[in-house]
């Protein structure tokens, strides 16, 4: 039996198996879900979306046993499946979050017995949560635990693998004026990589050498606010989940513009680098602009409805976002399906 951490995988032998949850007794109703994913980190349709309303895919591969178990059958598999995504969420009968329910338990069972668990872990104010990936690596399949959770619930992550959600029409808000918002260096002397402490002995004055220099202006374009955007997460999250939309989208707006102020101070220090190296320019690597702050930005901006927006977010991050043969990660797909569900909903709009 393999106990997996967070972000930990192994491979899966059994072709049919069980995925329940289970919290301490009394703490926590759940409502388990899974949703069939392409190879581009997208499903194919509403269909591939399996819920109580929705028990069972359409290739039969997945079925909700009942609220807090779903069956699977990876010898039925359609080619075109690449990852199944195992999530939960806490239905309406109970308060408060994942983190405060105690030790959500994942067990991963065959006819063989128990073959893999997994402690939900990392949560603060989540009420759903990825909790396993079940994917395609070569010839086999694997088991990865994910434990991610999301704030504002189904909606929100059903979307990012690009089904439409038929939301209400949102109230009003009310507007609240806020503070000017000052991230604190939270820290202190402890750096964060070789940018920062770079960064700090500059500031101190003390001699850099001639990587220390291309360090340290890279992540002082990177500063946000006097602070490096690396350490905005918490704030552009309670800026969301207290509803202050408008605040956090012109956060993540000036942090997309350091994320592009970064690549282009690395551009700059390539042939530096590639001289040092005695390499040439092109085998120097230049980061793309990180998927994760433009996904946030795009999410903002659907929920303020702002469509046209949206998609000029994405289609800016695709201009910064390098070979799409090098990406890494699903959040790329994510953002490409994203900026397609956000085109027909407009096409719909403008009907």
């Amino acid at each position: 039996m393999a106990e997996l951490s967070k972000g930990a995988n192994t491979s899966l032998a059994e072709r049919d198996v069980t995925i329940g949850i289970e919290f301490p007794a009394g703490t926590a109703n759940v409502d388990l879900f899974s949703v069939l994913l392409r190879a581009d980190g997208s499903a194919g349709s509403d269909r591939d979306l399996v819920f109580f309303n929705q028990p069972s895919s359409p290739c039969g591969t997945v079925t909700l046993a009942d609220a807090a178990t779903v069956q699977v059958r990876l010898d039925s598999v359609p080619a075109e499946v690449a990852t199944i995504v195992i999530a939960a969420a806490l239905d309406g009968t109970t308060t408060g979050t994942f983190a405060s329910s105690g030790p959500g338990e994942v067990t991963v069972r065959s006819a063989t017995g128990v073959l893999a668990t997994h402690t939900i872990a990392g949560l603060t104010d989540e009420r759903c949560v990825v909790l396993l990936e079940i994917y395609r690596r070569a010839e086999q399949w694997k088991i990865r635990a994910v434990s991610q959770g999301w704030i504002n619930g189904i909606a929100d992550l059903i979307e990012n693998y690009g089904i439409v959600v038929d939301r209400p029409e949102p109230k009003p808000a009310v507007a609240t004026k806020l503070d000017v918002i000052v991230v604190p260096d939270e820290y202190g002397d402890e750096p964060i990589g070789s940018g920062e402490h770079a960064w700090r002995k500059k500031l101190a004055e003390q001699p850099l050498d001639r990587f220390e220099q291309l360090h340290a202006a890279e992540y002082e374009q990177g500063l946000v606010r006097g602070t490096h955007f690396l350490k905005w997460s918490d704030e552009v999250a309670r800026l969301k989940r207290e509803g202050h939309l408008e605040e956090a989208l012109t956060v993540l707006l000036e942090i997309l513009d350091a994320t592009e102020r970064v690549q282009a101070q690395e551009r700059a220090n390539a042939p530096i680098r590639a001289e040092w190296f005695q390499k040439f320019g092109q085998d120097v690597v230049v980061r793309e602009t990180p998927p994760g702050w433009t996904e946030n930005a795009a999410i903002v901006l659907r929920k303020l409805g702002d469509l046209e927006g949206e998609i000029a977010i994405i289609d800016r991050w695709l201009a910064h976002a390098g070979d799409p043969t090098h990406w890494v990660g699903a959040s790329h797909g994510r953002l490409l399906a994203r900026r397609d569900k956000a085109r027909v909903l407009l096409e719909k709009r403008r009907r």
